[in-house]
């Protein structure tokens, strides 16, 4: 049966769409940009929160503790090109992964930092925001029909034996996250760019 050449030019249209591998979520797909635009503003109020993590004494020791870091961290790419390369789905995958070993790592210090009778306020507050970013991510996954990452082991970390070591560990923490919330505005910042066709 020969189709008329409107609907021949559709369905070739809609093949050619269909076979091309999409870097982001859907345009105009309201929900997913909405989050994505909540997730950008949220990391200045993260990062915010994360700097209380720091105590007073501890900027007289930061350097110190720079020459001997003891925690790992996921390594953080932070190129242009890294972000250019990545779909969708690797953004937020990554994103995952990354903030739920940083969740581990706070409420391993918000433990800690309870158990010597330090504050742990700060680090309560940034638990409760990575929890509000792995839920986002996870959602957000799920509307671009992409599989969720399952979740890794926990890391393996050491035991805080003194107030010291709390505050060594507090000042580590501090600092990825300072890495970190920056990192993932700017991924949100080029979803928003890709997939929803602005940059604010």
């Amino acid at each position: 049966m020969i189709c008329d050449l409107t609907s021949c030019l559709l369905h070739l249209l809609l093949l050619y769409i269909l076979t091309q591998p999409s870097q982001c979520a859907p345009a105009h797909d309201g929900v997913f940009c909405n989050a994505l635009k909540s997730a950008f503003n949220q990391m200045d109020t993260m990062r915010k929160t994360s700097e209380q993590l720091r105590h007073p004494m501890q900027d007289e020791l930061v350097e110190v503790f720079l020459e001997a870091q003891l925690l790992r961290f996921p390594v953080i790419s932070t190129t242009a090109a890294h972000f250019d390369s990545l779909k969708a789905e690797e953004c937020l995958s990554q994103l995952y992964l990354h903030t739920l070993a940083l969740k581990a790592h706070v409420d391993w210090i918000k433990e800690a930092s309870e158990n010597f009778s330090f504050p742990y306020q700060a680090a309560r507050d940034t638990s409760v925001h990575l929890l509000w970013l792995t839920n986002l991510v996870s959602t957000s996954l799920a509307q671009i029909n992409a599989v969720v990452p399952p979740s890794p082991p926990p890391p393996l970390l050491p035991t805080v034996s003194s107030p010291f070591e709390v505050l060594r560990y507090s000042v580590e923490i501090s600092r990825y996250l300072e890495v970190f919330c920056p990192w993932a505005k700017r991924l949100f910042h080029h979803l928003r760019r890709t997939a929803c066709g602005r940059q604010r």
